[in-house]
């Protein structure tokens, strides 16, 4: 009597075998493609889609320099740096982004008078410019450069999604 146990068919340890070759080949190919995306990603790709979808408007005569993302929860920001050509061309980015000189608001009262407005505008005191662009809901794209970097040419915006 032949003993049944001793013999495997032969079919399906080829079969066995050939399905772990591709299984590997399968996983070493998708480790190619997915570890350097992972690890060497720009933060560009996914920093500037942020803040256009917050009002940031790009031209041809903008250059975007450097990118950073700060995802939390519940709110995630972008810092994209951006340099213009000129003071003009900065003048006119500015006004894509519909962004306006930042303001700072009070109410005040003298010895139980009327209650008057004071509005303080912090960009002349400071070398620092401020610019607050238009968002709508509790988005905030906020805009700022120095004169004395770059001549005022680079530009810090912030996209803060709240």
């Amino acid at each position: 009597m032949r003993d049944r146990t001793s013999r495997r068919p032969r079919g399906r340890s080829v079969q066995f075998w050939l399905t772990c070759a591709v299984v590997v080949v399968g996983l070493v190919a998708v480790a190619a493609i997915a570890i350097p995306r992972v690890f060497h990603r720009d933060p560009c790709d996914s920093a500037v889609p942020f803040a256009v979808d917050m009002g940031l408007r790009l031209s041809d005569d903008e250059e975007v320099v450097s990118c950073e993302t700060y995802p939390s929860f519940p709110d995630s920001s972008v810092k994209v740096m951006v340099r213009t050509r000129s003071p003009e061309t900065r003048s006119a980015f500015l006004k894509r982004c519909d962004a306006s000189e930042e303001l700072g608001r009070s109410l005040i009262s003298f010895d139980d008078g009327p209650f008057h407005e004071e509005v303080r505008r912090p960009n002349l005191t400071r070398s620092e410019q401020v610019f607050i662009a238009d968002t709508h809901g509790y988005n905030e794209l906020r805009l700022s450069y120095d004169e004395g970097v770059e001549s005022g040419l680079l530009i810090t915006v912030w996209a803060i999604d709240m």
